[in-house]
């Protein structure tokens, strides 16, 4: 392999495995150092701000909480989070984005307070932290209402605390289980249900502020407070908490916060992490030799995602594996968008939506916590790549609409590709009757629907 061969098979890694698709051009203006390019956008540290005047900040977020308003808002957010997926040219701190947006998945189907807020926790929260701190993360996705709703802690009231001695309110589960499970050890981790239950009663007190109470100044609830994480003291379950074998004295919000940074450096939870950054990054044959450098560097660096991100770009494996995984339905919508730079204006995006819909994959939707499997066996179900032909027909077709496109799909290719296309891949968009069937093909060929 000649040295431009292979600066195009790095550039074109760089562009899928850790991006979210090559623009026309960009694999030859990053070849000649294609992880530098990855290391210069962990070292933007503005690279993921969605600056628009026009969306909300937390408090504004919030008051939209159980008004009419829910769905406009999270539909602006959504229009804003796309724009931002084709700005920069590779788009791995996009893709980081996008990671731990689905380690801490929530559905908006399940209420209003978190299709209000779900757009401005990922705008706010986890793009602001992405090259920063997890735990420091962990701790502001979990007083964030959406999630309090989304897990039901909103409501959970310690047995021993006054307001369940008055009331006999019940103590809830679920979101201590899940931060165990899903955000910080992993199901794994060496946690019982003991742990699980004094986390529970330590996350007593977290909650928001309703629209009922609002509406009526219930339980410190008020027009300016409305939809905003409130800790009530008088929820909260008395006492010292034992967890994973450290003692937490009284202490009311903190004894959580100080729970919560505990487990966001975990080294429990610094494999956990990143195993699941291999699996989705690179291979769902994850090893214990690609595991250990990248969780030590989590746990080196206090949880930091920039020197974990820089850990797994570090892998060797990163560079020498072919490109196997499936784009997910999602990241194959953004691909394909980049790949014509166009995006489709809010009041047309239902191409868009259509495909999601009809492959499973809709944003902020899925219905369980467990969030969007890295799995490919999900993504190749039975009518899985008849679907991705119609969607690439259908976006082939509206994506032409919005605008000319000024180049043959097989020049496009090259402009994406370069020598990184097989000639098998090129024949085929070659021998297209058309510019639409052209660049359907070219949305279907392997080196476009693998990462």
């Amino acid at each position: 392999m000649s040295l431009v061969q292979e600066q195009n098979k790095r550039a074109h890694i760089a562009l899928n495995r850790f991006g979210l698709g090559a623009k026309p051009g960009g694999i030859l203006r990053i070849r000649v150092d294609a992880k530098a390019a990855l290391e210069a956008e962990l070292n933007n540290p503005d690279i993921a701000l969605i600056n628009r005047p026009s969306l909300p900040a937390y408090a504004e977020a919030c008051r939209v909480v159980h008004t009419n308003g829910e769905d406009a808002l999270k539909e602006r957010e959504l229009t804003a989070r796309i724009a931002q997926h084709l700005i920069p040219e590779i788009g791995f701190v996009e893709r980081l984005v996008l990671f731990f947006s689905n380690h801490f998945s929530m559905s908006v189907d399940k209420d209003g307070a978190i299709r209000a807020t779900i757009g401005q926790l990922e705008r706010e929260v986890i793009r602001a932290k992405i090259l920063g701190s997890f735990p420091a993360m962990l701790i502001d996705v979990m007083r964030h209402p959406a999630m309090l709703r989304y897990l039901d802690n909103d409501s959970s009231i310690g047995p021993k605390s006054v307001a369940g001695r008055n009331w006999g309110a019940g103590l809830n589960h679920n979101l201590a289980r899940e931060i165990f499970e899903l955000h910080t050890l992993g199901v794994n981790g060496g946690y019982t249900e003991q742990d699980i239950g004094a986390l529970a009663r330590a996350l007593t007190g977290w909650s928001f502020v309703r629209g009922w109470e609002a509406d009526g100044k219930y339980n410190g609830g008020n027009q300016w407070n409305r939809g905003r994480f409130i800790y009530r003291n008088n929820w909260h379950e008395p006492g010292s908490r034992v967890i994973l074998g450290r003692t937490y004295p009284s202490g009311g919000e903190s004894q959580c916060r100080s729970v919560l940074g505990i487990l966001g450096r975990h080294p429990a939870t610094a494999q956990f992490i990143a195993f699941k950054l291999i699996r989705h990054f690179i291979t769902e044959n994850v090893t214990p030799e690609m595991v250990t450098p990248v969780a030590q560097a989590f746990r080196n660096s206090g949880g930091s995602i920039k020197a974990t991100a820089q850990a797994l770009i570090d892998l060797p494996e990163a560079w020498e594996l072919p490109l196997q995984k499936l784009r997910t339905p999602y990241e194959l919508q953004i691909a394909e968008m980049r790949a014509l730079n166009r995006d489709y204006p809010p009041d047309q995006r239902w191409p868009f939506n259509a495909a999601l819909d009809a492959l499973r994959h809709a944003p902020w939707l899925h219905q369980t916590p467990d969030g969007y499997t890295d799995e490919d066996a999900y993504w190749m179900g039975a009518d899985a790549m008849r679907i991705r032909l119609e969607t690439a027909q259908l976006n082939a077709q509206s994506l032409l609409q919005l605008a000319p496109v000024d180049a043959t799909p097989a020049q496009l290719a090259d402009r994406l590709f370069a020598t990184a296309i097989s000639a098998e891949s090129r024949s085929a968009i070659v021998n297209t009757p058309n510019k639409q069937y052209g660049l359907t093909m070219l949305f279907m060929i392997p080196e476009f629907q693998r990462r």
